[in-house]
Protein backbone atom coordinates (compact mmCIF):
# COMPACT_ATOMS: atom_id res chain seq x y z
CA UNK A 1 0.00 0.00 0.00
CA UNK A 2 1.25 3.58 -0.75
CA UNK A 3 0.36 5.96 1.68
CA UNK A 4 1.49 8.89 -0.38
CA UNK A 5 -1.41 8.07 -2.75
CA UNK A 6 -3.91 9.52 -0.10
CA UNK A 7 -5.55 12.22 -1.19
CA UNK A 8 -7.09 15.06 0.38
CA UNK A 9 -10.31 13.86 -1.26
CA UNK A 10 -10.16 10.84 0.69
CA UNK A 11 -9.14 12.34 3.94
CA UNK A 12 -12.49 14.48 3.99
CA UNK A 13 -14.46 11.53 2.82
CA UNK A 14 -13.21 9.57 5.45
CA UNK A 15 -13.79 12.80 7.89
CA UNK A 16 -17.07 12.86 6.67
CA UNK A 17 -18.63 9.24 7.11
CA UNK A 18 -16.79 8.76 10.72
CA UNK A 19 -17.91 12.38 11.88
CA UNK A 20 -14.21 12.90 13.17
CA UNK A 21 -11.46 15.33 11.71
CA UNK A 22 -9.20 12.90 10.38
CA UNK A 23 -5.48 14.21 9.16
CA UNK A 24 -3.46 12.33 6.76
CA UNK A 25 -1.62 11.12 8.90
CA UNK A 26 -4.39 9.18 10.55
CA UNK A 27 -5.23 7.06 7.74
CA UNK A 28 -2.66 4.39 8.15
CA UNK A 29 -2.91 1.42 5.90
CA UNK A 30 -4.98 -0.50 8.65
CA UNK A 31 -7.80 2.43 8.56
CA UNK A 32 -7.35 2.57 4.82
CA UNK A 33 -7.94 -1.21 3.98
CA UNK A 34 -10.87 -1.25 6.69
CA UNK A 35 -12.47 1.61 4.60
CA UNK A 36 -12.64 0.00 1.72
CA UNK A 37 -13.86 -3.26 3.34
CA UNK A 38 -16.83 -2.36 5.29
CA UNK A 39 -17.64 -0.10 1.86
CA UNK A 40 -17.40 -3.13 -0.13
CA UNK A 41 -18.97 -5.67 2.24
CA UNK A 42 -21.73 -2.98 2.78
CA UNK A 43 -22.16 -2.58 -0.93
CA UNK A 44 -22.39 -6.94 -1.02
CA UNK A 45 -25.33 -7.19 1.22
CA UNK A 46 -26.96 -4.39 0.26
CA UNK A 47 -27.19 -5.18 -3.44
CA UNK A 48 -29.76 -7.25 -3.78
CA UNK A 49 -32.10 -5.46 -1.76
CA UNK A 50 -32.33 -7.94 1.06
CA UNK A 51 -30.54 -7.83 3.94
CA UNK A 52 -30.27 -10.94 6.11
CA UNK A 53 -29.84 -11.33 9.47
CA UNK A 54 -26.78 -13.91 8.52
CA UNK A 55 -25.48 -11.69 6.20
CA UNK A 56 -25.28 -8.84 9.50
CA UNK A 57 -23.61 -11.75 11.47
CA UNK A 58 -21.42 -12.53 8.48
CA UNK A 59 -19.96 -8.69 8.34
CA UNK A 60 -19.40 -8.56 11.86
CA UNK A 61 -17.52 -11.96 11.98
CA UNK A 62 -15.25 -10.98 9.07
CA UNK A 63 -14.36 -7.52 11.43
CA UNK A 64 -14.10 -8.72 14.45
CA UNK A 65 -11.58 -11.57 12.76
CA UNK A 66 -9.91 -8.25 11.59
CA UNK A 67 -9.93 -5.69 13.99
CA UNK A 68 -8.69 -6.93 17.56
CA UNK A 69 -11.50 -6.25 20.62
CA UNK A 70 -11.38 -2.71 22.49
CA UNK A 71 -8.93 -1.42 19.80
CA UNK A 72 -9.11 2.12 18.13
CA UNK A 73 -9.84 0.41 14.94
CA UNK A 74 -12.69 -1.85 16.18
CA UNK A 75 -14.42 1.15 17.30
CA UNK A 76 -13.56 2.88 13.62
CA UNK A 77 -14.94 -0.29 12.34
CA UNK A 78 -18.22 0.42 14.02
CA UNK A 79 -18.30 4.64 12.65
CA UNK A 80 -17.39 3.25 9.45
CA UNK A 81 -20.00 1.15 9.49
CA UNK A 82 -22.70 3.89 10.39
CA UNK A 83 -21.01 6.65 7.99
CA UNK A 84 -21.14 4.39 5.03
CA UNK A 85 -24.92 3.01 5.29
CA UNK A 86 -25.83 6.82 6.36
CA UNK A 87 -23.84 8.20 3.23
CA UNK A 88 -24.62 5.13 1.03
CA UNK A 89 -20.84 5.31 -0.25
CA UNK A 90 -21.16 1.58 -1.16
CA UNK A 91 -23.32 3.06 -3.71
CA UNK A 92 -20.94 5.59 -5.28
CA UNK A 93 -18.00 3.75 -7.18
CA UNK A 94 -16.40 7.45 -7.68
CA UNK A 95 -15.64 7.63 -3.77
CA UNK A 96 -14.88 3.69 -3.02
CA UNK A 97 -12.13 4.79 -5.71
CA UNK A 98 -10.73 7.29 -3.63
CA UNK A 99 -10.38 5.55 -0.91
CA UNK A 100 -8.98 2.53 -3.04
CA UNK A 101 -6.32 4.55 -4.97
CA UNK A 102 -3.69 3.80 -1.79
CA UNK A 103 -4.37 -0.20 -2.23
CA UNK A 104 -2.37 -2.25 -3.98
CA UNK A 105 -3.99 -4.80 -6.59
CA UNK A 106 -3.49 -7.34 -4.47
CA UNK A 107 -5.08 -5.61 -1.55
CA UNK A 108 -7.88 -4.29 -3.66
CA UNK A 109 -8.27 -7.89 -5.21
CA UNK A 110 -8.18 -9.43 -0.94
CA UNK A 111 -11.08 -6.74 -0.29
CA UNK A 112 -13.27 -8.42 -3.06
CA UNK A 113 -12.36 -11.76 -1.89
CA UNK A 114 -14.35 -10.92 1.47
CA UNK A 115 -17.12 -9.73 -0.55
CA UNK A 116 -17.39 -13.32 -2.10
CA UNK A 117 -16.56 -15.11 1.22
CA UNK A 118 -19.33 -13.05 2.83
CA UNK A 119 -22.01 -14.36 0.42
CA UNK A 120 -20.59 -17.67 0.61
CA UNK A 121 -20.76 -17.88 4.48
CA UNK A 122 -24.92 -16.77 3.97
CA UNK A 123 -27.11 -17.63 1.66
CA UNK A 124 -24.91 -18.05 -1.57
CA UNK A 125 -24.14 -15.86 -4.88
CA UNK A 126 -26.66 -14.25 -6.46
CA UNK A 127 -27.26 -11.99 -9.99
CA UNK A 128 -26.99 -8.82 -8.56
CA UNK A 129 -24.42 -9.33 -5.86
CA UNK A 130 -21.90 -10.91 -8.79
CA UNK A 131 -22.94 -7.74 -10.56
CA UNK A 132 -21.88 -5.36 -7.77
CA UNK A 133 -18.55 -7.36 -7.43
CA UNK A 134 -17.91 -7.49 -11.30
CA UNK A 135 -18.25 -3.52 -11.47
CA UNK A 136 -16.59 -3.21 -8.52
CA UNK A 137 -13.65 -5.01 -9.91
CA UNK A 138 -13.99 -2.95 -13.13
CA UNK A 139 -13.92 0.17 -11.32
CA UNK A 140 -10.77 -0.25 -9.27
CA UNK A 141 -8.66 -1.64 -12.04
CA UNK A 142 -8.23 -5.61 -10.97
CA UNK A 143 -7.78 -7.78 -13.10
CA UNK A 144 -11.08 -9.47 -14.44
CA UNK A 145 -9.68 -13.27 -15.18
CA UNK A 146 -9.30 -13.48 -10.88
CA UNK A 147 -13.09 -12.86 -10.82
CA UNK A 148 -13.89 -16.65 -12.40
CA UNK A 149 -11.77 -18.47 -9.85
CA UNK A 150 -12.86 -16.63 -6.98
CA UNK A 151 -16.26 -17.07 -7.71
CA UNK A 152 -15.60 -21.07 -8.63
CA UNK A 153 -14.09 -21.11 -5.72
CA UNK A 154 -16.55 -19.45 -2.89
CA UNK A 155 -19.54 -21.14 -5.14
CA UNK A 156 -18.19 -24.45 -4.23
CA UNK A 157 -17.44 -23.25 -0.48
CA UNK A 158 -20.90 -22.67 -0.35
CA UNK A 159 -22.86 -26.10 -1.55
Amino acid sequence: MDTALVSPEAVALLSRITGQKLSQRQLTPPVIFLAALVTVLLGVMFADGTVTDEEKQQLQAILDNLTPSGSKLRKLAQLLLKGVKQHQVYTKLDQLTTLTIPLSEAEKLLVISFGYKMLANTRGINSRETSYLESLTNQLGVNSKYLAVLEAGFNCEAS
